[in-house]
């Protein structure tokens, strides 16, 4: 686009952040030489989203190269002439690395020729949102949040994030969600073992043993705060979880 662009990558070794950083500090170096420019070429940081494999991927494929078609710049016919995206030179007989329209194709069960590419932009005009609600909920989706996929699997990745990959910055992560996913694992892991039911939290004392317990645990395994304790697990006042987790 004319003032921002959007990457999908896969990145086989976790070195995302080191990949993005050379990206656009060279980009922006280049930039300012040819244009006789100086200072920052990019108002902020870079955005990441970590995404699911097979759907949630292609409908993210699909929302990339829409990106002109919604912004008006251009038709979904004329996306091949488009030069600022990639979309055409998926259409080369022989297409170069890092593009990968075998991988792209393949997501959408077509063949990987010119003839799956002309199938997929068909596709793509079937995609196109033009109802003014649907693309704000789509930028939502796409634009927001730290991962695209099903609450299962975001939920399997919140739990291996927690146990910590020392090799991997996790600095594009919203940490916000990420670590609320991970208090409530601990919570439904406790609520399991001692076999109390969810219901049961709303009706139980606000000091009952097995809260004190679970918040407990909650303070020394992780950086949840006494106020998210005292809502998740309806201890009242956050100052009473304080009381009772320090009290011998």
């Amino acid at each position: 686009m004319s003032n921002h662009y959007h990457l999908a990558i896969e990145t086989p070794e976790p070195n995302l952040v080191d990949g993005m950083r050379w990206l656009q500090s060279t980009f922006a170096t280049r930039f300012n030489r040819f244009h006789k420019e100086r200072g920052h070429v990019f108002q902020g940081r870079y955005k990441s989203l970590l995404i699911n494999e097979d759907r949630p991927l292609l409908g993210l494929i699909n929302y990339i190269h829409l990106n002109p078609v919604r912004a008006k710049l251009c038709t979904v016919d004329e996306l091949k002439g488009y030069e600022r995206s990639s979309f055409p030179k998926y259409f080369k007989r022989s297409v170069q690395v890092p593009l990968d329209r075998q991988t792209l194709l393949g997501l959408c069960e077509l063949p990987d020729t010119l003839g799956g590419m002309r199938k997929y932009q068909e596709l793509l005009k079937l995609t196109d949102e033009q109802d003014p609600k649907k693309r704000d909920a789509l930028a939502k989706q796409y634009c927001r949040g730290w991962f695209l996929g099903t609450p299962e699997a975001k939920k399997e990745l919140a739990k291996d994030l927690a146990k910590g990959h020392p090799n991997v910055d996790w600095e594009g992560v919203d940490l916000k969600e990420l670590n609320a996913l991970n208090w409530e694992r601990i919570v439904q892991e406790e609520l399991k073992q001692l076999k109390i039911e969810e219901s049961t939290i709303a009706t139980a004392p606000k000091g009952a043993d097995w809260k004190v317990r679970i918040a407990k645990r909650l303070r020394k395994e992780t950086t949840a705060k006494n106020p998210w304790i005292a809502e998740r697990l309806q201890m009242g006042h956050p100052n009473y979880v304080s009381n009772l987790v320090n009290k011998d």
